[in-house]
């Protein structure tokens, strides 16, 4: 059964590099991105003006802290308000390049968020993916 990463990065090359990541571990997963937290929820929107929007929800969420328009906090309060059914069915990992040991903490301190991962995705953390997934 092929799994659903929904990643939430505005960085191309990022997105890109995600890609490449998955496809060189041989995980087979259909990867969708959203260029913003506002695109993730207008997708989220979508999606539950389906018949069945569990059988279309990700599986895995790949979030960004630092976005324009909408970064990955603000995504993650406004997701959890409006989306409380799509919140228990999601594993969401905040990827960041970010330096700043409060959003680490934050992270750590977050009910939503399995783990704080570094970009660029190494070994190690497509192991932790690849096990979230498969739970």
């Amino acid at each position: 059964m092929q799994r659903t990463i929904l990643s939430i990065e505005d960085d191309e090359v990022t997105q890109l590099l995600h890609k490449i990541e998955f496809e060189d571990a041989e995980l087979i997963v259909n990867i969708e991105e959203a260029w913003s937290g506002q695109i993730a929820l207008d997708y989220f929107a979508a999606l539950n003006k389906e018949e069945d929007p569990f059988s279309k929800i990700p599986d895995l969420i790949l979030l960004d802290l630092n976005m324009p328009v909408m970064g990955g906090w603000e995504f993650l309060e406004l997701f959890s308000k409006d989306y409380p059914h799509f919140v228990e069915r999601i594993k969401i990992f905040v990827l960041s390049s970010s330096i700043n040991p409060e959003d680490k903490i934050r992270a750590s301190k977050e009910p939503l968020v399995r783990a704080f991962l570094y970009k660029p995705l190494n070994e190690k953390d497509i192991e932790i993916i690849r096990k979230a997934i498969s739970e």
